[in-house]
């Protein structure tokens, strides 16, 4: 399940974007013999992408330092919250997978933080393909793979939608305490789905506000610039699995 999980979230990008991230990290070649070595492989792999990302981003920065310290200043504070979203929206697609919704249990196991990195992944290789296009003035290139995430998107929202619907049900059936336990699952208390739906609403939130930060900067922002570039970043948050799981029983 975890590898189809992670099939999923990479069939995402675009081509693109994959094409690049190939380019700058390839994948690992070798097949894991457990969870545990999956995982690593794939960790190792999402911090490949983001040093390409910050490799990247530095063309376009360094630049700017001297001749426009404004816009540096501006591509460096949406940079900062651009990395706090990316790690509170990824952090909330693996929870996804450990929590029942409709036993409020969260559970634990070898796969935790695998679908966290195949996540960062995507992440990182998006926004590493979007700022060298940018240094290239390749603005075809992101145009076109700004294309790709419209239906993914789409579904993205959808999915992000009911789940966050389903996590405040069940915070409203929660219980106000929880005994601390050492096993493995245990039941979440209403502060813990307060933290949880928190960082969904976050997560949310995050696409629309940083979209219009990044088409400010854009020397000739298209007029749906701010509602493609929150397409590129909604299509990466797919809940689809968390529901199936709960609809299921599973």
């Amino acid at each position: 399940m975890l590898a189809l999980s992670l099939a999923a979230v990479l069939a995402a990008s675009p081509a693109p974007v994959e094409s690049w991230s190939k380019k700058a990290c390839p994948p690992p070649k070798q097949t894991p013999d457990s969870n545990v070595e999956m995982k690593f492989l794939e960790q190792k792999r999402a911090e490949c992408l983001r040093k390409a990302m910050n490799k990247a981003l530095d063309k376009v920065l360094l630049p700017l330092k001297k001749s426009n310290p404004s816009a540096f200043k501006d591509w460096m504070s949406l940079q900062a919250d651009y990395n706090r979203w990316m790690a509170d929206a990824c952090a909330a697609v693996e929870e996804s997978n450990w929590v029942d919704l409709s036993t409020g249990e969260r559970s634990m196991g070898t796969g935790y933080g695998f679908t966290e990195s195949g996540c960062l992944q995507q992440q990182f290789a998006w926004r590493g393909f979007y700022a060298d296009a940018w240094a290239r003035k390749d603005w075809n290139a992101i145009q076109q793979a700004l294309q790709g995430f419209a239906e993914p998107a789409r579904k993205g929202r959808e999915s992000l939608q009911s789940y966050r619907a389903r996590t405040k049900e069940a915070a409203a059936r929660a219980p106000a305490h929880v005994e601390e336990s050492e096993l493995p699952m245990r039941q979440l208390a209403k502060e813990d789905w307060k933290s949880y739906n928190e960082r969904l609403d976050r997560a949310a939130a995050g696409p629309e506000a940083l979209a219009k930060r990044q088409c400010a900067l854009v020397p000739s922002p298209t007029p749906d610039c701010a509602q493609r570039f929150s397409d590129s970043l909604s299509a990466q948050m797919d809940f689809t699995d968390a529901l199936s799981s709960t609809e299921s029983g599973g």
